[in-house]
């Protein structure tokens, strides 16, 4: 257990340094950096939380979750570029600790399993970069943790479906329907890794989908009232189908 502690802490001081320097060595990187930034600046100068802006007009692109983020930590730390920056690093330290803990689930008998599965984790170029960045991709990738854990946990229970649930909403408000991608096969897959039934398995992803809507609906449907047509059609087609039947660029 020691070992494990340690080598989860390695990893999580590791990165933590990785992106403190980052932080202090390099600007803003354009333009997802700084335009997500002047999203989050546009919402805290307008006080308009549900319908994000970017030079004034409708900004429809992602979910609003990283720019909330970013409008709390300001809200607590006052604003600063440093504590807008320090939001997706934060949540890189959370996947990392939460990798620790689903290893040790995974294979019980495996001693310090954790602390290795979290310097492996840390020691990717892809996730000490991306992760370190003010984008979604570590929002992202902690929602999908989140979710492999609780149906690892739970083991198909009820209360297991509803967190997974819980799990989706988080996905789609860091970065939309895209966490289905990530989570649906390892939901659909689990006749084969848990032994769970099929029957009770599709009942409790009925559950979870349900819970992930209304969760989002909280948001998503004064959002759509308040951001009119235009904000409607780029929500609910451009920025989901739109983006499977086009590249727009990616």
């Amino acid at each position: 257990m020691i070992l494990e502690r340690a080598g989860t802490a390695i990893a999580m001081a590791a990165f933590g340094l990785v992106s403190l320097a980052g932080i202090w060595m390099r600007p803003l990187l354009p333009v997802d950096e700084t335009r997500y930034l002047a999203v989050a600046w546009e919402m805290h100068l307008g006080g308009d939380w549900l319908v994000p802006h970017l030079n004034g007009a409708i900004y429809s692109h992602k979910p609003p979750l990283l720019f909330w983020l970013i409008d709390l930590t300001w809200a607590a730390f006052g604003v600063s570029e440093t504590a807008a920056r320090l939001v997706g690093p934060a949540f890189g330290m959370a996947t990392i600790a939460g990798t620790a803990v689903l290893a040790r689930r995974l294979w019980p008998g495996e001693p310090g399993i954790g602390g290795r599965a979290a310097l492996v984790l840390a020691g990717f170029g892809f996730f000490a970069i991306y992760a370190g960045l003010t984008m979604f991709d570590g929002l992202l990738a902690f929602a999908v943790l989140l979710g492999v854990l609780v149906l690892v946990v739970s083991g198909g229970s009820r209360r297991g479906w509803i967190g997974f649930g819980a799990a989706l909403a988080l996905g789609g408000f860091a970065k939309g329907p895209v966490i289905l991608v990530h989570l649906l096969p390892v939901a659909l897959s689990m006749p084969l890794w848990a032994g769970t039934r099929p029957g009770p398995m599709l009942g409790g992803l009925g559950h979870s989908l349900a819970v992930g809507l209304l969760l989002i609906g909280l948001w998503l449907v004064p959002a759509l009232l308040a951001g009119g047509a235009e904000y409607r059609e780029a929500v609910l087609w451009t920025q989901s189908a739109g983006r499977i039947s086009g590249s727009f660029g990616h």
